[in-house]
């Protein structure tokens, strides 16, 4: 049986000389991991389309539970992410952290109000273009699409957290500041913070607010689309990673060689 699938492979082991099997993110099957046969002889038509972060039209051969790529036609392609080992480093993590929360033979958007494989398409474009003049006067920066990756990545597979208001008394905004609980997933005002709360609380920057309301409420396409100073950049990065990381339970060894470059 015959199955076309628009994917991104974020996975890829090599069989002998010539082939190799890919592992393909999908909104229909989650993780597809299909035998894509010659990929890597010099004159196969798959050897553009089978690379790492290539994102393309898949048209596989389903034989009960094993899949072989019969063809594929590609739509865009990350491969300039090799030539910047940072930028590799990161996308790998991305890679792992889908690889791990994306089961097989499941439907993604049953669960999801956004494309999974849209989704990670737009990482790795603002990835790549990680470093490159946005607005007058502003780069976006590595950091910062790691920081959105991982929060609205969190908010796709049901962690989102409640960034709405106070979720005490309703107030959008406090003069005195709002606090994040990280692991409550909740913001509280300063004005209705119990002074004896012993758990974790941040309490954040107006920038970072912004940020972190922007990642998980805009449209998928303007997630990424944001800017903060230095200070609520790193404020951002360190709730974004602590977050997902906690609610994922564990961590990625691609993340771990990211932070040591």
């Amino acid at each position: 049986m015959l199955v076309t699938y628009d994917g991104i492979v974020v996975g890829r082991r090599e069989i002998g000389e010539n082939s190799c099997f890919i592992d393909i993110l999908t909104d229909e099957q989650g993780i597809v991991e299909a035998t894509a046969h010659g990929a890597k002889k010099i004159n196969s038509n798959l050897l553009s389309s089978a690379s790492l972060f290539s994102y393309s039209t898949f048209c596989l051969n389903k034989n009960k539970m094993r899949y072989t790529v019969n063809s594929a036609k590609p739509k865009f392609g990350f491969h300039e992410i090799g030539a910047d080992i940072e930028k590799l480093a990161l996308a790998s993590y991305f890679a792992q952290a889908v690889k791990f929360c994306t089961p097989s033979e499941q439907n993604q958007l049953e669960s999801s109000r956004d494309s999974l494989v849209l989704f990670f398409a737009v990482s790795l474009y603002e990835t790549l273009h990680a470093g490159e003049q946005v607005t007058s006067g502003h780069t976006r920066t590595l950091a910062a699409v790691k920081a959105a990756f991982e929060l609205r990545y969190s908010s796709m597979l049901g962690f989102a957290p409640d960034l709405v208001a106070c979720h005490n008394c309703g107030h959008y905004e406090c003069e005195r500041g709002m606090y994040f609980l990280p692991r409550k997933a909740k913001l509280v005002c300063a004005d209705c913070l119990n002074p004896d709360f012993e758990g974790d609380r941040v309490l954040l920057l107006p920038e970072t607010l912004f940020a972190m309301r922007n990642i998980v409420f805009s449209p998928l396409k303007k997630c990424f689309k944001f800017s903060v100073g230095e200070q609520a950049e790193e404020q951002l990065s360190e709730i974004a990673e602590d977050y997902f990381l906690y609610r994922t339970e564990r961590t990625f060894t691609a993340l771990e060689y990211y932070k040591k470059l």
